[in-house]
């Protein structure tokens, strides 16, 4: 039998190297030739998906995959990690020759994580931060590059946060610093420069009247439920102003006299055709390479929400809350309670006051406080409705400030003396429709004093004292004066509609139990008053009958439910269209109940055009929906006075 021969043949072992290298061969130039061989999908978070995508250089410390693959695909990823500075200036270079918008956002995105790089030299960080400012500026605005604005147009809101961000640490850096932007400055880029060729101001008051400027961003805001901050283009800004002397010009008069707080926003303007610098080499002030012309501005968003670049209405970044929280935070402690126990302390800083300056084509909506409180007390109100665009385009927000231990109608005396004085001042001859529209609200105590402005008392108030006229008493001049503002008075023709909020029309029983007591005994009338109230009540001799008068009342006397002031006062027609906000410690919605201070039956007032029942306790001024129920109030009250005024 023949049995085969099992030993490998000669030549066979070359023969399966050879076959096992064409294998490999082969199957390398296979993986080299479907290099996405072993490309595959795998399930992931849908929320971590939404984080890749959202990834850009101002939530990470790396670049958006839109530019990474930018880079990518021009061979340049190896770069960015070893030469960083040298690759922007390469990409701006390619700008320059060939713009695109690829090219345009990866020097956005480059340059800000150079900054962010060079926090440890901030000069070097102040051009990058620049340059991103200016490379997001020319994304935007470049015809070359921004042709058509479409809304949707990728990375265009991204642009507009990397310009704000790094144009708003660009101007920390500058602080620091100590610079002053100044006509003609060259402000050096990574290449190339900023030539500043204007300052130009939207502000109600020259720049160089500014004290002190801090950026929104700076600043995280504590109780306010809400910051109102609007997207656009530009850094927000909070400008202090000295007031101590600002006087002689009648828009100032009725400004805080310390210290003004206004918000604004800076936009940089460039022009996006470049000139040329003498060259790369020229040296650190010019940066070398393109000079771009710009101009500083300053808006106030009280005045203006846009901004107009070529044929494109631009909206400004703004930010209303910020500022307002800085003004309380940085204001004199509001004697609430000292005023209550000690109104001649107080006298200084009773009065009317404007948060900005007077403007002739804003109706004013003057704000009226309560007893043992401040204009503070209005701050969530005045936020949330100067958050409002469409509301801070028609109105100029105004609060009195008096001082509540005065007894109620001599404290409304001192209201309409400011209103008149403040018509006097800026529309003598009553022709102004805006001012001819005020809308005035109150709350609590105040609410009392704003009904006293839209009430004729003829001589009821007088006839509860005495039977004699005034005529008939031999008073002097003062005393005369104080007796007619205080029992004689009309409606003010310039306010054309009212808000009560938490209003004690007929008293609160918080004035006849312990805590009145104790308020009474502590509240200290100013001299001249209590004399003045002396004389008064000398002459008038004998009262009627059940009228005790053993003094003038405080404040807190004035809010008894036995005062028959108010019981009268409170059957009273009201001259002009009213709303009543009235709080329920138990439900909304509800008639009935109290605030814990005034019950039902003392804030509802018949023939309101409309009464909003909020769950609150007796600051429902505070309250959300009474904020909105009066943003409400004030879009009916400007639609019904039609346009605005030229």
């Amino acid at each position: 039998m023949n049995i085969p021969d099992s030993r490998p043949r000669k030549g066979s072992h070359t023969q399966a190297l050879r076959a096992l290298t064409v294998l490999l061969a082969l199957l390398m130039l296979a993986a080299a030739l479907s290099g996405c061989a072993g490309v595959s999908v795998k399930p992931s978070p849908i929320s971590q998906r939404f984080d890749a995508l959202d990834r850009s250089a101002i939530n990470s410390s790396r670049p958006s995959e839109l530019t990474l693959a930018f880079l990518k695909q021009r061979d340049l990823a190896a770069q960015w990690e070893s030469d960083p500075e040298g690759l922007i200036a390469r990409l701006d270079e390619k700008y320059h020759a060939a713009p695109g918008p690829g090219t345009l956002f990866a020097l956005v995105e480059l340059s800000h994580l150079q900054a962010k790089s060079l926090a440890s030299e901030p000069d070097k960080a102040a051009r990058y931060d620049l340059s991103c400012a200016l490379y997001a500026y020319l994304f935007l605005f470049d015809p070359r590059v921004a042709a058509t604005m479409d809304y949707l147009r990728p990375n265009t809101r991204l642009a507009a946060e990397f310009h704000n961000r790094s144009l708003s640490r660009y101007l920390l850096r500058a602080r620091a610093a100590g610079i002053r932007f100044q006509k003609g400055m060259s402000l050096p880029l990574a290449a190339g420069s900023l030539l500043l060729e204007e300052r130009r101001s939207g502000l109600p008051f020259a720049p160089e009247e500014i004290s002190d400027m801090h950026l929104a961003f700076e600043f995280a805001v504590s109780g306010l439920d809400v910051t109102y901050s609007l997207p656009g283009l530009g850094v927000p800004l909070i400008l202090v102003r000295d007031g101590s002397a600002r006087d002689d010009r009648p828009e100032d008069r009725f400004l805080p006299k310390v210290r003004q707080v206004v918000a604004a926003t800076l936009f940089l303007r460039i022009d996006p055709e470049p000139g040329m610098g003498p060259g790369r080499e020229s040296g650190p002030d010019s940066g070398g390479g393109a000079v771009y012309r710009c101009s500083l501005e300053f808006y106030d968003p009280m005045r203006a929400s846009t901004v107009q670049v070529g044929s494109t209405n631009v909206p400004l970044e703004s930010d209303t809350t910020t500022p307002l929280a800085w003004m309380a935070a940085h204001a004199k402690p509001q004697g609430g309670i000292k005023g209550l126990m000690d109104p001649e302390a107080m006298k200084a800083a009773q009065g009317l006051y404007m948060l900005q300056p007077y403007q002739a084509d804003k109706i004013p909506v003057v704000f009226v406080h309560g007893l043992i409180s401040s204009p503070m007390t209005w701050l969530p109100m005045i936020n949330g409705l100067m958050g409002d665009p469409e509301l801070r385009e028609r109105y100029q927000f105004w609060y009195f400030s008096y001082p509540t231990g005065n007894p109620v109608f001599y404290s409304a005396s001192l209201l309409r003396d400011s209103l008149e004085h403040v018509r006097r001042t800026y529309d003598p001859e009553g022709r102004n429709p805006a001012f001819n529209n005020m809308l005035i609200v109150g709350h609590s105590m105040g609410g009392l004093l704003s009904k006293a402005m839209v009430q004729d008392s003829g001589d009821r108030l007088w006839n509860l004292l005495t039977n004699k006229q005034p005529s008939e008493l031999n008073l002097p001049q003062d005393v005369r004066e104080l007796l007619n503002k205080s029992f004689f008075f009309k409606p003010l023709p310039f306010i054309s509609e009212a808000v009560f909020i938490s209003t004690p029309h007929r008293g609160s029983g918080m004035a006849l139990g312990t805590i009145g007591s104790i308020g009474r005994a502590l509240v200290t009338l100013p001299l001249t008053l209590a004399k003045a109230g002396a004389t008064l009540l000398q002459s008038i001799g004998t009262p009627k009958s059940g009228i005790a008068l053993e003094g003038l009342p405080t404040g807190i006397d004035s809010l008894s439910p036995k005062n028959p002031m108010l019981t009268t006062t409170a059957a009273m027609p009201v001259a002009v269209p009213f709303h009543s906000i009235i709080g329920n410690e138990d439900k909304a919605g509800v008639a009935g109940g109290t605030d814990g201070v005034v019950p039902y039956w003392s804030s509802h007032l018949d023939g309101a055009q409309t009464e909003l029942i909020v769950k609150s306790g007796h600051g429902a001024h505070e309250n959300p929906l009474a904020i909105r129920e009066v943003r409400r109030i004030m879009l009916e009250h400007m639609r019904k006075n039609g346009e605005k005024p030229q």
